[in-house]
């Protein structure tokens, strides 16, 4: 949305925007209440939904989160309430871009150098999507989808 909007203001200078340039905005418009309920009902349960992704994972491997001989689960998590955080924030401001530019790209380096892609696409193939769509309503869930399928594609595979 923002990148979109300075795209606008840059290409429209000296001139009215046309009717198909401000298309985006009333798409956003038209989603607005949707994203902010989606927003509001993950903010409330970002980090329990942490927990029970870290707990599904720890039952089918108890030291899924052990690395160098140590337990890493604080920082997992840490790390998953971050990444469910600003999952939230890409939906409510329909900016795939940045979070694709400014969190995954940079995240998928760590989930490669800690070798856990096995874990990162158990959370973003299948856990995270799973609970989205039992919190979310259908309308809310379309809104998400795409950040849930971006985040998925880039950590998971």
């Amino acid at each position: 949305m923002f990148r979109q909007l300075n795209h606008l203001t840059v290409v429209a200078d000296g001139r009215y925007a046309r009717a198909e340039e401000l298309d985006f905005l009333r798409e956003y418009l038209a989603t607005v209440e949707t994203r902010i309920s989606a927003y509001e009902k993950i903010r409330a349960e970002g980090e329990l939904m942490a927990d029970k992704i870290q707990a599904k994972q720890k039952a089918e491997n108890p030291h899924c989160f052990h690395y160098s001989q140590r337990d890493r689960s604080e920082i997992c998590r840490r790390d998953l309430v971050d990444a469910i955080r600003l999952c939230a924030s890409a939906m409510l401001f329909a900016e795939l871009d940045l979070m694709r530019d400014n969190f995954l790209l940079w995240y998928r380096t760590i989930v490669k150098a800690f070798n856990y892609e096995k874990m990162a696409d158990s959370t973003y193939g299948s856990l995270l999507p799973s609970m989205i769509k039992q919190l979310l309503t259908p309308e809310e869930q379309r809104v998400m989808q795409p950040v849930l399928a971006l985040s998925s594609s880039i950590l998971s595979h």
